[in-house]
């Protein structure tokens, strides 16, 4: 295969995109990295799956190195800087030049603030919409869905009370109970695996009674994944064993 195709390849499959300018210190080309939408599959909704959706947006910037930007710990450099080649004798030459830095900052910033925008759907959308820089539409997000108040808290604990099977399927109503456990730890309070057992258990009806009482005298404590396991064991006896009696 020839250098060229070679190249060609590489650019496809590499979510870098080399820039032509060169750092002021040591001219070492700079990269843009744009980040693949589907690249985080779980889009953000109306901030239920907000602490999810955040989770797995931080893992992937983290990974790329780039968290620095929508968190505030990398800044935008200054758009000049002082001129290298000017001496104190020669005043024909301009004291400042625009900082190439400033430039790949704002270019990858922008595809950031890309990114978060097109992972945004319905109201989380229009929250970001207008934003400018991927720290505004982070800090966004954060003050419309990580309500950090005790109101915030007592809702979602309240919804953790209340949650109620009745005509889902296990694999959503499990989902719904994790959101809710998400979205306490984001607001940090954190319920232990004890509490989520009983109030998924209370949650059940009662063709779900004799799996809830085995779990209740267990000697050994339940794990909220190991629960989930045997529900969706219990769910697809319930289903078998209603497709019997269909049967003449």
């Amino acid at each position: 295969m020839s250098t060229q195709a070679t190249s060609a390849t590489s650019s496809i499959s590499s979510p870098s995109v080399i820039l032509l300018g060169a750092n002021n210190n040591n001219h070492i080309p700079q990269s843009l990295i744009a980040i693949n939408s589907t690249q985080i599959p779980i889009k953000l909704s109306k901030g239920g799956n907000y602490a999810v959706w955040r989770s797995q947006f931080e893992n992937l910037l983290f990974g790329y190195g780039l968290m620095g930007y929508p968190d505030g710990s990398k800044p935008c450099p200054p758009d000049v800087i002082p001129n290298p080649t000017r001496s104190s004798e020669n005043h024909t030459v301009p004291e400042t030049i625009a900082n190439p830095d400033n430039h790949i900052w704002l270019r990858q910033d922008r595809l950031l603030l890309h990114t978060i925008q097109v992972t945004c759907t319905g109201a989380a959308q229009s929250i970001v919409t207008r934003s400018t820089t991927s720290v505004q539409a982070w800090e966004k997000l954060e003050s419309s869905y990580a309500n950090r108040s005790n109101t915030g808290k007592l809702g979602l604990l309240d919804s953790l009370t209340n949650v109620n099977l009745a005509d889902k399927l296990v694999t959503k109503y499990m989902q719904g109970i994790k959101n809710i456990l998400d979205n306490l730890e984001l607001i940090g309070h954190s319920v232990d695996d004890g509490a989520t057992v009983i109030h998924t258990l209370n949650g059940l009806g009662p063709a779900y009674l004799p799996l809830a009482s085995a779990i209740r005298t267990r000697d050994t404590p339940i794990s909220f994944e190991e629960l989930y396991d045997k529900l969706l064991d219990h769910e697809s006896f319930l289903k078998r064993d209603e497709s019997k009696k269909g049967v003449p």
